[in-house]
């Protein structure tokens, strides 16, 4: 994993561990993660973007954008849900631009965004990650 931003020591160490459990030792050296301090206007605590794709059309490299007025501990557990979704892209189990996840397209109009099953899955393994690498 190639890994770039203006991160502090523990955010680096919790990417690295968040990384570890969400990607393969196969697929770990061929991933790419930038991250970047932004202010957002509304709640918004994060969000991912595709920056690249190897050679197969697969995404392999991110950019995650993290709320810069939150405190540490909110950072941590952004980048923990971010890099969750990083994984779901990676792996093809979601599709940027379709609302496609596992095969199956959703219409995000008729369902609350909290409801989505790929933010499901990015807010309850996120959490799962952030409290066991906090635990450390």
């Amino acid at each position: 994993m190639r890994l770039s931003g203006k991160l502090n020591r523990k955010q680096i160490k919790a990417i690295e561990y968040y990384c570890r459990f969400l990607f393969s030792k196969q697929l770990l050296p061929y991933i790419d993660i930038s991250v970047k301090f932004k202010s957002f206007k509304n709640s918004q605590n994060g969000e991912i973007a595709i920056d690249d794709y190897n050679s197969k059309g697969q995404p392999r490299s991110f950019v995650l954008f993290v709320n810069s007025a939150d405190s540490p501990k909110e950072k941590l557990i952004t980048l923990a849900h971010e890099l969750v979704h990083a994984r779901q892209y990676a792996y093809g189990e979601l599709h940027e631009y379709n609302n496609v996840w596992r095969g199956r397209e959703y219409d995000v109009d008729k369902i609350y965004y909290d409801e989505l099953p790929w933010e499901v899955e990015a807010e309850s393994l996120g959490q799962e990650l952030y409290y066991s690498f906090d635990g450390e």
